[in-house]
């Protein structure tokens, strides 16, 4: 350590004086701004590594209420998430500040102190960023010198192992909520996802559902897709075509809900239901899609973000589940899991050659009769 500058100092940018040398000619020795690094804050400061996918960043917002509860209701919670992803972040107010991932942001992170860092990532890019960022007390997981993974409990541990081995993650009964609660040392297990609603995409969705009549009718949702990497997630189109008939057939409104990744699957829909389903496009903003999500009392969907969105607007859900654990999603006693009977479940494989595959065996008298016993609930 050099004696005479003071690295550890908050106001210090390390690659060029800090503004009050600039300014006053200040010397570390005598300056009277000197905020050390490993001085206690009132506030918490913390910081969560959670870069992608936008279904897996919007889950992980549980969390939040749990962290509120464990360090106090004014802790300052940061999180450092990817571009893209970061969409499903806007405009929660439970969340003091959105980073995103970039070159221009790791070496602030590196000059700020955070009491906390909550890393739950196993991407090499996000167990770097925990290892680099200084904080007072690490968890979840970061990386070693020596490339070992360091994790912070018992728990940390075993996930760690369930995503190191396939037997593991397919023998697993508990949900995803509850490994990230234990991991981060919460009180409770199954907190909220929180999902914002813009106050301007609310009044479009209003004026959506004016414009195609559906108050007083029961709204079924469906997001037939499943994003660009995970198309084995997806259900049959006929199975969605033969469930719109059916629907409309006993008077409900079926609203299709899909990115512009679904285009061509939403599309074919609409075109083959002859006005029976209705579209809300698919170059909606994350914000629109969440409120036109918010208009529907049913949600069908594949293991997809819009599944999870669903959840946190306490939708009634009824999710299809064939290459992911269905094990891992907690649906907050909102609808029901429909799961494939092959027994080459949960295999996290991103294309099957198998005929039919897991998500094809579904049949759609299964995925209607579970849409009709949730809609007796909805009032």
């Amino acid at each position: 350590m050099i004696k005479n500058i003071k690295t550890d100092c908050l106001h210090f940018p390390l690659d060029h004086p800090c503004v009050f040398h600039k300014e006053k000619a200040a010397k570390c020795v005598n300056c009277k701004n000197y905020k050390p690094f490993s001085k206690k804050q009132k506030v918490k400061n913390i910081l969560i590594v959670k870069l992608d996918a936008m279904g897996d960043v919007l889950r992980t917002t549980f969390l939040l209420n749990g962290l509120k509860e464990k360090y106090g209701k004014s802790c300052c919670i940061n999180w450092l998430v990817s571009k893209n992803s970061a969409q499903v972040l806007y405009g929660n107010p439970l969340i003091n500040k959105i980073i995103l991932l970039d070159l221009s942001v790791l070496g602030g992170l590196c000059l700020e102190r955070f009491d906390v860092i909550i890393n739950l990532d196993l991407s090499p890019i996000s167990l770097m960023l925990a290892s680099a960022v200084c904080a007072e007390k690490k968890v979840g997981y970061w990386l070693k010198k020596d490339r070992q993974i360091a994790f912070s409990n018992s728990y940390a541990k075993k996930w760690l192992s369930m995503s190191a081995f396939d037997d593991l993650k397919k023998a697993n009964t508990k949900t995803y909520q509850y490994w990230m609660a234990k991991i981060t040392e919460l009180k409770g297990t199954n907190y909220p996802i929180c999902v914002p609603l813009a106050k301007e995409s609310q009044k479009k969705a209003t004026n959506f559902a004016k414009k195609y009549k559906f108050f007083g009718k029961k709204i079924v949702g469906i997001n037939p897709g499943a994003g660009g990497r995970w198309e084995l997630k997806r259900w049959t189109i006929n199975g969605y075509k033969y469930v719109i008939d059916k629907l409309y057939s006993k008077g409900f409104i079926v609203v299709l809900l899909g990115g512009p990744q679904e285009a061509e699957l939403v599309d074919e829909l609409v075109k083959n239901s002859n006005g029976k389903a209705i579209s809300i496009g698919t170059n909606n903003t994350i914000a629109d899609f969440f409120a036109y999500l918010n208009l529907c009392d049913i949600v069908i969907s594949g293991d997809t973000m819009a599944m999870h969105a669903a959840l946190g607007l306490k939708k009634k859900v009824v999710a299809l589940f064939g290459p992911t654990s269905s094990a891992e999603i907690e649906l907050y006693g909102l609808g029901n899991k429909v799961v494939s009977s092959l027994n080459c479940l949960c295999c996290y494989k991103t294309s099957c050659n198998n005929k039919p595959n897991c998500m094809e065996s579904i049949t759609p008298d299964i995925v209607l009769n579970n849409i009709l016993n949730l809609a007796k609930s909805v009032k």
